[in-house]
């Protein structure tokens, strides 16, 4: 149970950037109940494992909760990329 607080933050990375990699390659279709997912999973998950890596006070495992907190930064980096610079230059 000690690992515990460095594991789940890393479980919610990897949960939403498999999520998020799925929704591009595989896109859903309009009006499909999990079209927007991706966006709630990085908008609500990854603050919320990125607390849970940083609040982390049992460091058993160092290198876990720095992945975890680059990756969630990472996640909410590729979706404030996403809006701005996809809606506005893109198109997208």
């Amino acid at each position: 149970m000690k690992n515990l607080g460095a594991i789940l933050p890393l479980l919610l990375f990897i949960l939403t950037g498999l999520f998020t990699v799925y929704s591009f390659v595989f896109p859903f279709e309009a009006g499909e109940k999990l079209q927007g997912v991706w966006f709630g999973m990085i908008i609500f998950l990854c603050p919320l494992g990125l607390l849970m890596a940083i609040t982390n006070r049992v460091n058993t495992q160092p290198k876990l909760k720095k992945v975890a907190i680059g990756g969630n930064v990472a996640l909410m980096l590729f979706l404030f990329l996403y809006m701005t610079l996809g809606v506005i230059v893109l198109g997208v």
